[in-house]
């Protein structure tokens, strides 16, 4: 009978788990899709995750971690995209009405660099929630 409490127990902790919110962990400013001109997307979540799908045939969307303090960028790939070997890549980001510029600071990964420097200009605004 115990082992069925703690089981259940157990089984609500994880659903509440699955069920919260995701915190909000970086400047919301970046937060939103956009697009550069080589047609790259890049869609930033103001839970500090992002996904990057460059343009061309097969290619398949990279998802990382990134945070942003108003000045500076450091994006990070997921080891599952098997690019920059789990390396951060740290980027000054100079935000204006509707675009950012972005330029490399300290990146040893240069596929993520030759995809994120440059400018980005907003597609879509970040999602709206009613605590926004």
């Amino acid at each position: 009978m115990r082992i069925a409490r703690l089981a259940w127990l157990m089984g609500c902790v994880a659903l509440a788990a699955c069920a919260s919110k995701p915190e909000r962990i970086a400047d919301d400013r970046l937060a939103g899709t956009w697009r550069n001109a080589e047609g790259a997307s890049l869609a930033v979540e103001d839970t500090g995750v992002f996904t990057l799908l460059r343009p061309g045939p097969k290619q398949r969307p990279i998802v990382g971690e990134y945070t942003f303090d108003g000045e500076s960028a450091v994006f990070t790939f997921r080891a599952e995209s098997r690019l920059c070997g789990g390396d951060p890549g740290t980027y000054a980001l100079r935000i204006s009405d509707g675009s950012f510029a972005a330029s490399a600071t300290r990146d040893p990964c240069a596929d993520r660099r030759r995809v994120i420097e440059g400018t980005w200009t907003r597609t879509a605004a970040a999602r709206l929630t009613p605590e926004s």
